[in-house]
C-alpha cells in the first residue's frame, strides 16, 4: 500500500470545498474535509466524501461512444468522433446557417472548470451562433431579469458576517449549500451567527433543516410568496420603517410601490397564505428594524410561476431597508482570481432593454434572449418546430436535459428529432443514452482547477457568496484510468475549432461580469495545456494565479483591502422600486387555488444534500439506501390516502403522470407533495422508478403557465392527485 495525501478542490457542487484526497497507487480512495483550510475548516458534505467514487465508478465512461442505427453504442476514438462531428456541423451550417447549431450548459459545466464554459462560448461565437442555452433560465432566472428592471447597487449587499437579521424564502442553505448562509461550511456559519444574535426568519411550506433553527418560521401555503412580500413591503412603507435617507438619495418609484402594495393587507394575506398575521407583521418589523441583513429567495418559490416578480420584490425589500454597503465600508469578498472589484456607493440605473426581448428571437411563444440567458424551456420547441432557423444539432455539456429540462415528453421528442446530438459526460446519463455521440471526459480530480467559479456566487444574487477573499488552485492529482481515452471538456471545443478552421479566444472574466482585459487569441496549431489556459483566464486578477499556486491548501487574501468608493461627482443613477411592468404584474397577481377535487395536492421541489440535480444518483455511497427520490407526504395526507412509506403511487397532473415511491415527512405542510427534481429516466423505464427515481419535470408543460419574460414554466407548486399502484 502506497498512500499519498493531496490537497484539492471538491467539484461535486458549486461550494468548491477544500478537501484532502488519499491516493493509493494512482487511485483516489478517500475524500475528507481539510481541517487546515482557512475558510471551510474541515467541512465536506456527503457529495464530497464520495467524490472519488464518481471517478472510480464502474458506470464511468472510459472511451467516447457513437450510436449505431439499432440504438446500441460502439466505442470510437475521440479524434474520429471530433472528425465526424465537425464534418456534420459544417454541413448543417452550410445548408441551414449557424442558428441550426445550439448548445446547452448544465450546472456541472461551471463546477468542473471555468475553462470549459469559456471555450464553449468562444466556439459558439466563432461559428456565429447565438443559440447558447444554460441552466440559469430553468432555476432562478428572475434574479437577473429583476435586477435589469430594478437597477444594481454598485457595491455588495450587507455581508453575512455583520448581519443582524436574515430572511430566507424557500431557501435551505444547510442542504443546498447556497443562499443566505455562506457556502463555506454553512452549518458552522449559521451556528456562530445565531450565537452572536442573528435573527433568522424562514418562509417555507416545509419546516426545513434551516427553518428548524429559525427565530420565526412562517409555514406558508405554496404559491403565496409574492403576496407575503407585498404585504411586508406594505407594513414597512406604511410604518415608515424603511431607510428614508438611503431611499431619498438613491431610489425612485416609492410612491408607485406604495400604491401597488396597498391592496395587500397583512391580515388578509396572512389568512390566504395560511400563516398568523402577527407572525407576518413581526417578520416585516424584525427585518426592517435590524441595521444589517438581507432577504433572499430560493429555487422553490422561483419555480412556482412568478420568478421575476418575486425577485423584484426581494430587491425592493433589500433596497428600501438600505441593505447595501456604503462608502468607506470594507468589501468582505473582493475578487481574488477574478478581475479587481471596483465597488462604488452608487446605483447603476435600470436597464430594462436588457431584461428580456433583445438579441436572438425564439420562434415560439414570443420569447427571446434575457438577462439570465436564452430561455432553455423553449429549446425543445426550437428543435421540433420546422422551418427557417430550426435547431438541428445540440451539444450538451455539463448537464442532463432529459432529466433536468421541464416537459420531459417534449424534450424526448426533441432528441428524437435532432439530426445531431452530442453529450459531453463522465457517465452514461439519461441524455447520453440517447445521444448520437457521447464524448467521454476526464473527472475533475484528473484536471487542474481553481475556485474562480465560486467567486461569482456573490455576484449571482444577494445573500450568496462568503465572508472573505479566498482562492485555491489544484493540479490534477491522479491520471485518467489505465486503458481509457479521455479528454478535458475544453479539448472537445478546441478540437472542433481546429477541424472547422476557427479561431478561439480566451477572455478573462471580471468579477462584475464586464471584461476589462483584452482576450487572448489561442494558438490553433499547437494545442495549449490547461495550466496555460488558467493563466489566460485569470490574467490581470487581483491576486496572481502564480501566488495562489503556492498555497496548496487554499488561502485568504485580505490585501490589498478593497473599500467601497464614494459616489462619482455628478452621478445621477438611481434604483427603481416602482417599475411600471412589475407594478402591473403585481396588480394582476392572483393567488393560486389551494386545491380542487381533481388535483387536490401541490407538488413542490426540494433539494437533497447527497446529490446535486442528477449528479451522484448512481453512486451507492451517496444514496443512503434510497436509489430514488421519494414522494414525501405529510402523515395526515398519507393516512387520508391510505398509503405508507414504500408504497408505489402515480402522481397525476394536468399534463402527464409519473410513478413514485411514498415516504413520510412530518415537517411538510399538509396538502403538498415534496420531491427532488432531476431524477428518473424516460417513460419507457418508469417501471424501474424504485432504482432510477421519478422525473418531476415530466409534469411541467412549457406551453402552459409559463412566465412571459423567461419562458420558464411552473416547475414547482404543480397541482396533482395521487393514485395507488400495485406494490411489487
Amino acid at each position: 500500500m502506497s498512500i499519498t495525501r493531496h490537497h484539492t478542490i471538491c467539484r461535486a457542487c458549486h461550494a468548491g470545498c477544500g478537501v484532502i484526497v488519499d491516493v493509493d497507487n494512482g487511485k483516489p480512495v478517500t475524500v475528507s474535509g481539510d481541517p487546515d483550510n482557512p475558510l471551510y475548516k474541515g467541512f465536506c458534505c456527503i457529495k464530497g466524501q464520495n467524490f472519488h467514487a464518481t471517478r472510480n465508478s464502474p458506470e464511468r465512461l472510459l472511451c467516447s461512444q457513437k450510436r449505431r442505427s439499432d440504438g446500441s453504442y460502439q466505442d470510437i476514438p475521440v479524434a474520429q468522433a471530433m472528425d465526424e462531428i465537425a464534418a456534420k456541423l459544417q454541413a448543417l451550417i452550410a445548408e441551414h446557417g449557424p442558428r441550426s447549431v445550439a448548445s446547452y450548459s448544465g450546472t456541472m459545466a461551471a463546477n468542473s472548470s471555468a475553462i470549459n464554459s469559456a471555450l464553449l462560448s468562444s466556439w459558439l461565437k466563432a461559428i456565429g451562433s447565438r443559440m447558447g442555452f444554460n441552466s440559469n433560465t430553468i432555476d432562478q432566472p428572475g434574479k437577473m431579469v429583476a435586477q435589469a428592471f430594478h437597477g444594481k447597487w454598485m457595491a455588495p449587499a450587507n455581508n453575512f458576517s455583520e448581519a443582524q437579521v436574515l430572511l430566507l424564502i424557500g431557501v435551505n442553505p444547510l442542504i443546498a449549500m447556497s443562499g443566505g448562509v455562506p457556502h463555506t461550511n454553512p452549518g458552522r456559519h449559521l451556528t456562530d451567527a445565531l450565537t452572536r444574535g442573528l435573527k433568522l426568519i424562514v418562509i417555507d411550506p416545509r419546516r426545513s433543516e434551516t427553518a428548524r433553527r429559525a427565530k420565526l418560521f412562517l409555514q406558508v401555503k405554496p404559491g403565496h410568496d409574492v403576496a407575503l412580500l407585498a404585504a411586508m413591503l406594505n407594513i414597512i412603507i406604511t410604518e415608515e420603517l424603511y431607510d428614508q435617507g438611503f431611499v431619498a438619495a438613491n431610489v425612485d418609484g416609492l410612491d408607485a410601490l406604495r400604491a401597488a402594495v396597498t391592496g395587500f393587507a397583512p391580515a388578509d394575506v396572512a389568512q390566504q397564505a395560511g400563516v398568523a398575521a402577527d407572525d407576518l407583521i413581526g417578520a416585516a418589523r424584525t427585518f426592517a428594524t435590524a441595521s444589517k441583513g438581507v432577504v433572499t429567495a430560493g429555487t422553490g418559490p422561483n419555480m412556482a410561476g412568478n420568478t421575476t416578480l418575486l425577485e423584484y420584490l426581494v430587491l425592493c425589500m433589500n433596497t428600501l431597508c438600505g441593505r447595501w454597503q456604503r462608502a468607506g465600508e470594507k468589501v468582505f469578498e473582493p475578487a481574488s482570481l477574478g478581475q479587481p472589484t471596483l465597488a462604488k456607493a452608487q446605483a447603476l440605473p435600470p436597464y430594462p432593454e436588457f431584461a428580456y426581448g433583445f438579441g436572438e428571437n425564439i420562434r415560439v411563444r414570443g420569447l427571446s434572449n434575457t438577462a439570465a440567458g436564452m430561455p432553455t424551456a423553449a429549446l425543445a420547441d426550437e428543435i421540433i418546430t420546422p422551418g427557417e432557423g430550426q435547431v438541428r444539432a445540440l451539444i450538451s455539456h455539463g448537464g442532463n436535459p432529459l432529466s433536468a429540462w421541464p416537459d420531459q415528453l417534449k424534450t424526448q421528442q426533441a432528441f428524437d428529432t435532432l439530426e445531431l446530438s452530442v453529450q459531453i459526460d463522465v457517465a452514461k446519463s439519461a441524455t447520453a443514452q440517447r445521444a448520437d455521440y457521447v464524448i467521454a471526459v476526464k473527472h475533475p480530480l484528473e484536471c487542474p482547477g481553481t475556485t474562480l467559479a465560486q467567486e461569482y456566487l456573490s455576484e449571482y444574487a444577494v445573500g450568496f457568496g462568503t465572508t472573505e477573499a479566498y482562492a485555491q488552485y489544484t493540479p490534477a492529482i491522479v491520471e485518467a484510468p489505465p486503458g481509457s481515452e479521455l479528454i478535458e471538456d475544453w479539448e472537445f471545443f478546441y478540437g472542433l475549432a481546429q477541424r472547422m478552421g476557427l479561431q478561439l479566444t480566451m477572455k478573462p472574466i471580471s468579477f462584475s461580469g464586464v471584461v476589462r482585459v483584452p482576450g487572448h487569441q489561442l494558438d490553433m496549431q499547437n494545442k495549449p495545456d490547461s495550466e496555460h489556459l488558467l493563466d489566460l483566464l485569470t490574467h490581470g486578477s487581483r491576486i496572481a494565479l502564480s501566488e495562489v499556486r503556492k498555497h496548496k491548501g487554499g488561502a485568504t487574501y485580505p490585501d490589498p483591502t478593497v473599500f467601497v468608493a464614494d459616489k462619482d461627482p455628478q452621478w445621477t443613477g438611481r434604483l427603481d422600486v416602482g417599475n411600471t411592468q412589475m407594478m402591473a404584474d403585481l396588480a394582476d397577481w392572483e393567488a393560486d387555488a389551494d386545491s380542487n377535487e381533481q388535483y387536490p395536492l401541490k407538488l413542490l421541489c426540494r433539494r437533497q444534500m447527497n446529490v446535486l440535480n442528477s449528479t451522484g444518483i448512481n453512486i451507492e455511497g451517496q444514496l443512503r439506501g434510497k436509489p430514488y427520490n421519494p414522494a414525501y407526504l405529510n402523515p395526515d395526507d398519507a393516512q387520508k390516502l391510505a398509503v405508507s412509506t414504500g408504497d408505489r403511487i402515480q402522481l397525476v397532473g394536468e399534463h402527464a403522470s409519473i410513478p413514485a415511491i411514498v415516504d413520510i415527512d412530518y415537517n411538510l405542510r399538509p396538502g403538498t407533495v415534496s420531491m427532488t427534481h432531476c431524477w428518473g429516466n424516460v417513460p419507457e423505464l418508469d417501471e424501474r422508478c424504485a432504482e432510477l427515481g421519478s422525473n418531476t419535470g415530466r409534469l411541467s408543460s412549457v406551453e402552459n403557465d409559463y412566465e412571459k419574460y423567461t419562458g420558464m414554466p411552473r416547475m414547482s407548486n404543480i397541482p396533482v392527485r395521487i393514485e395507488r399502484l400495485a406494490n411489487e
